[in-house]
């Protein structure tokens, strides 16, 4: 796990090396224990830079860039192979030796032996970028859900890759400007990740499961090394199934030479890899030593207040010595919101964001790197049930089942007001975005300038709003809402030299569960219906058969009024005026009816005064 940049001149470059570890030091804190640039040694002018954040074989002989002694072939990675001993056991069997006990030799071993080929045979998180020694090509390329970040600028003259965009911006000299469709879409959804473009021009994304070449003269090229399969291509995930794929999804994560924690709520989700993850921990190499879970200092917010649940787990499983809980005020300081805003880098959906960035600077403090955590259950299984039975509700209504959607509306899984504004998306464009601008505040702020010169999104929007519900969780999963959750757990985690582990992003588990229609993963009575019948009988009941009805970091949600948010606003940028109303939101902040999309526009403004101001 760590922070890497390739740059590419494709001509005359001044000071590319020494601009590159500039642009290295960035990434310091995703990598703290080592740090190296390597030059490879044939034209155009490449450099391949890598700070470590030691995990498999913390020796020195793990450290990057790491060159293949037979081809010189040379390599950075970001991420973790799950699955390195059994590749490692092949490639053995192969005539391949080993001098390190970790998962980067392991990567480039194999892509000697199997080129591009290597990647569809792991199982894992990652953002590689290698220098080609046969071709010359600089190939590059992420994991299949895109866990693991990497972004490109190109300008005709010079290319960087690098796992934060902050490393592209001392490579350029400064930041791109933002990027207006971006921003529209942003205001309008709230989503963050769609596509591979970023909010800063000129930037994107790699695409997940793509294999990317960039040649000596400049040419880019990509392939896919997986595709996800549609609906109903593969049998369905059963209840029966589903546990031993995800127990051993568990069990690769505990691998590690370093200690391994569990982030633990009061819910299914953390709940079944804390209990599994404990069960296995007699294993070599798998052990999990510690759980933790946010809470909060004041009374004020004990409904949100998971601790007396996760406690009643521990304490039921026989550790609650491993158990710690740390306490903050869900009111952050004017310099810590900031320091959030600035590790994210992009503006962000929610200010519950601010419990993880809090969570892990506490877990690496008491000396953990590995912690095992939820991401991907609430979208592989239904975990949103207002956002999901809404839709069944409206696509029910739609084909005429009407005692599915009475059973639904009786059932009181979601407000009934849900439904209404599913139907909204509904409506021809001009009345929907009148309705937009009068009814949704983060579109309301948007300078008129902004939302005239991109309204003609809203076509393509809408078409994604009016997606049936099995198409919509496929999009959450892949495009939408996951993304955008893993953006944000992978900053706030690297953020503080901690690599975080997801079960549930195991590629086995989400074709199964892809393929698997969305109303076996969403019931008409409350979500997860697959997790909660598979895990009866590991769990207690108070957690298999009761939805919670919190989340990590929720009471951060219902604040955003109260954060420092009067000193932030004050001396903003006059170019933000561009982009958005700032003293329409001062106003709005300042009232005490808030809709919970005002962070939305919130989040953008203190962006652009972090990066612009």
């Amino acid at each position: 796990m760590c922070g890497l940049i390739a740059v590419r001149a494709f001509g005359v470059s001044d000071n590319l090396q020494r601009r590159a570890q500039h642009a290295l030091n960035t990434l310091a804190r995703r990598g703290p224990d080592a740090e190296a640039l390597h030059q490879v040694e044939q034209a155009p002018l490449t450099v391949l830079g890598h700070c470590r954040l030691a995990i498999l074989d913390t020796s020195r002989a793990a450290q990057q860039p790491m060159r293949c002694p037979l081809t010189g072939t040379t390599l950075v990675f970001n991420g973790a192979i799950y699955n390195f001993v059994e590749l490692r056991n092949e490639l053995r069997e192969l005539g391949c030796v080993f001098v390190t006990d970790g998962d980067t030799e392991v990567l480039l071993h194999g892509w000697r032996i199997w080129g591009e080929a290597v990647f569809s045979r792991c199982n894992g998180m990652w953002a590689v970028v290698l220098w080609d020694s046969s071709s010359g090509d600089l190939v590059y390329c992420r994991d299949r859900l895109g866990v693991k970040p990497l972004y490109l600028h190109h300008d005709g003259r010079e290319a960087t890759l690098a796992s934060e965009i902050s490393a592209i911006a001392v490579m350029r000299g400064g930041y791109p400007a933002p990027n207006p469709e971006k921003l529209f879409d942003f205001l309008v959804t709230g989503f963050s990740e769609q596509g591979t473009a970023t909010f800063f021009e000129g930037i994107h994304a790699i695409p997940p499961g793509m294999v990317c070449r960039m040649s000596r003269t400049g040419h880019f090229s990509a392939r896919p090394y997986h595709q996800w399969p549609e609906p109903g291509s593969m049998a369905p995930l059963s209840a029966a199934e589903l546990r031993p794929l995800l127990e051993d999804a568990i069990r690769l994560r505990l691998r590690a030479d370093v200690p391994v924690a569990s982030l633990l709520s009061g819910g299914l989700d953390s709940a079944i890899i804390t209990r599994v993850a404990l069960n296995a921990s007699q294993q070599p190499r798998q052990a999990l030593t510690g759980a933790f879970t946010y809470g909060y200092c004041e009374a004020e917010q004990a409904p949100f207040d998971e601790t007396a649940r996760a406690a009643a787990l521990m304490q039921s499983s026989g550790h609650a010595d491993l158990h710690r809980i740390v306490r903050y005020s869900p009111i952050p300081s004017a310099d810590e919101l900031m320091a959030l805003v600035g590790v994210q880098g992009e503006p962000f959906a929610t200010p519950s964001a601010l419990a993880s960035f809090r969570t892990y600077r506490a877990i690496r403090e008491q000396g953990y790197k590995v912690v095992l955590s939820g991401e991907g259950a609430d979208e592989l299984f239904g975990g949103y049930p207002a956002r999901y039975l809404s839709v069944a509700a409206r696509d029910a209504l739609k084909s005429g089942r009407l005692v599915g959607l009475v059973n639904m509306l009786r059932h009181r899984a979601f407000p009934p007001g849900l439904l209404l504004n599913r139907l909204v998306w509904e409506l021809p464009r001009a009345p929907l975005s009148t309705l937009l601008r009068r009814h949704r505040p983060s579109a309301d702020l948007m300078s008129d300038d902004l939302w005239d010169s991109q309204r003609h999104r809203l076509a393509a929007i809408q078409n994604g709003m009016r997606s049936s519900l099995e198409d919509l969780l496929r999009q959450d999963q892949l495009n939408n809402l996951l993304p955008m959750v893993l953006r944000i757990a992978d900053r706030n985690s690297m953020s503080a030299g901690v690599e975080l582990r997801s079960p549930f992003m195991d590629h086995r588990l989400v074709e199964r569960a892809l393929s698997t229609p969305a109303l076996m993963r969403v019931s008409e009575r409350h979500s997860k219906t697959l997790l909660r019948t598979a895990f009866r009988g590991l769990l207690p009941a108070s957690i298999t058969d009761t939805p919670k009805n919190t989340g990590f970091g929720h009471a951060e949600q219902f604040l955003v009024s109260r954060l420092p948010w009067q000193e932030l606003l004050n001396d903003m940028p006059s170019a933000l005026r561009a982009f958005l109303n700032t003293d329409k939101l001062r106003s709005r902040l300042a009232t005490d009816n808030q809709h919970s999309t005002l962070w939305l526009a919130l989040s953008v403004a203190l962006w652009y005064r972090k990066f612009y101001g």
